[in-house]
């Protein structure tokens, strides 16, 4: 892992002391139109992230399970079962991969058997900074539409029940 660290920091050393080409001046000024019209590679990317991104160790993958607590302090629907209070929203790659419904939902003091369980579908959000579960209100009660992991940009939709 150090020599890997090693091999990156020595690259983008060399990026930094490499000539950079004649047109690259008008970079730091984003709002010239050198840089809007011909879209100058030094505009478009930063290569130091560029780096950073090719190797998967520096920059790893969502862990295989996640999990949050939630209380739900008005009734809430998710799918046919309505909760309130305590609870535990967990997603797993690994069932998905198999086939099986990856999220799990458990009473905060009893893990052992889910209250609830679905296949979510994967929608493409902004990273937040905190967990996030998505409310909508209906009539008395409030639907559970969806759920996102800090720092995340794959947000989980909760299905609709059938009727």
């Amino acid at each position: 892992m150090h020599f890997k660290l090693l091999a990156v920091a020595v690259a983008a050393a060399l990026l930094l002391v490499s000539p950079a080409r004649a047109d690259a001046s008008c970079c730091d000024k984003k709002d010239m139109a050198c840089c809007k019209a011909e879209g100058m590679a030094c505009c478009d990317h930063d290569a130091i992230a560029v780096l950073l991104s090719l190797d998967p160790q520096l920059n790893p993958a969502p862990p295989v399970r996640q999990s949050t607590d939630v209380w739900f302090q008005r009734p809430v629907m998710i799918g046919r079962n309505i909760l309130q209070g305590h609870y535990v929203i967990e997603h797993d790659n690994d069932r998905m991969a198999r086939g099986e419904p990856c999220t799990h939902i458990y009473a905060f003091d009893n893990r052992t058997k889910p209250v609830v369980q679905f296949h979510c579908t994967h929608l493409e959000r902004d990273r937040p900074a905190k967990n996030i579960a998505v409310l909508a209100s209906k009539g008395d009660f409030q639907v559970l539409t969806e759920f996102q992991f800090a720092g995340e940009t794959a947000s989980h939709g909760v299905p609709n029940p059938v009727r």
